[in-house]
């Protein structure tokens, strides 16, 4: 069975989300470990974290990071402002204005904007 279909009752999930806060980590091995879970359910309840909370992120390698606190606000913000930016450029309608707006929604930096340069001059 896939990890992504297993049902999850609440009370395991509220127990997973409680160890990975206690250990500051977020894997497999701690889920099946402390709660004597197999591999595919630990697997599904760590997808759920990371998609119900900003504490556990999965990272490209298929690993889970324990994000919680200021990281995880910032990982999430930059989650969402990268979002934006994808959807732009998939509706091929970047507009400087629009990123720069979306940009401070997030609460990220918006960097100011660079004075117009001028032509070379002729002799």
């Amino acid at each position: 069975m896939h990890a992504d279909r297993i049902p999850i009752a609440d009370a395991l999930y509220g127990k997973a989300l409680e160890l990975v806060h206690q250990h500051r980590a977020a894997s497999v091995a701690l889920l099946e470990r402390h709660l004597g879970l197999g591999l595919d359910m630990a697997e599904a309840l760590l997808q759920r974290m990371a998609r119900e909370t900003t504490a556990v992120r999965r990272v490209p390698s298929g690993l889970y990071l324990y994000t919680h606190g200021p990281i995880g606000e910032e990982l999430a913000a930059l989650h969402g402002f990268a979002q934006e930016v994808l959807a732009a450029l998939a509706s091929d309608s970047v507009d400087v204005a629009d990123l720069r707006a979306a940009a401070g929604r997030y609460g990220l930096p918006v960097p100011r904007q660079a004075a117009p340069t001028r032509p070379p001059r002729r002799r």
